[in-house]
């Protein structure tokens, strides 16, 4: 599965003419992730091919307010425009009060949502790759999050496997997932 990442805003703890606060977004398949909400993200997610509409999580890594204060505007806009689409909020310890201190300002929420506090150590299983959180170094609460795809079977080699003598089946199915075999003959047969 492809994985594009896409940098949404790069700058520092400030904008620039040409660069936003940060935020990342990662496309696999049908998913987006964005990691961390700066100012201005809708602005630059609207200007890009991806918009607002397909996004279904959002990672915060830390409290700083160059990678969430685009967060209040963001939640806010997707109640304006009726969204309907849950959206789930992934951030370190805490992250429940600052939502909660931000409803002041964007009010309800018109769509479902839920708060997710996470802590290093934790993972996060998906279709094919995890989540896992890691320890940062950086002031307060931060967490970091590494994409680990999960082992991919190569292509099963079946001119190979006819030499061998592995017969059709269980056992090259045990092949295509690294698992050795023992044939009839006794001859274990490992994968390449």
């Amino acid at each position: 599965m492809d994985l594009d990442v896409v940098f949404i805003g790069t700058s520092g703890s400030t904008p620039t003419a040409r660069r936003a606060p940060a935020a990342t977004l990662l496309r696999r398949g049908g998913e987006r992730l964005l990691v961390d909400c700066g100012e201005g993200t809708q602005r630059q997610l609207l200007r890009s091919d991806v918009g607002l509409v397909d996004l279904e999580e959002i990672f915060l890594t830390h409290f700083h307010a160059d990678h969430f204060l685009g967060l209040p505007g963001m939640l806010k806009t997707f109640g304006l425009r009726g969204r309907e689409l849950p959206l789930t909020i992934y951030g370190p310890r805490g992250l429940g009060e600052l939502v909660d201190a931000l409803r002041r300002i964007f009010g309800r929420l018109t769509f479902p949502y839920e708060i997710v506090e996470l802590a290093e150590g934790d993972v996060l299983q998906r279709d094919g790759y995890e989540l896992r959180v890691v320890g940062v170094r950086h002031t307060g609460t931060s967490i970091g999050y590494a994409l680990v795809e999960h082992e991919r079977p190569g292509r099963f080699d079946v001119e190979r496997a006819d030499a061998l003598g592995v017969p059709p089946g269980p056992a090259r199915g045990a092949l295509q997932r690294s698992e050795p075999v023992t044939l009839d003959n006794g001859a274990v047969v490992g994968p390449a």
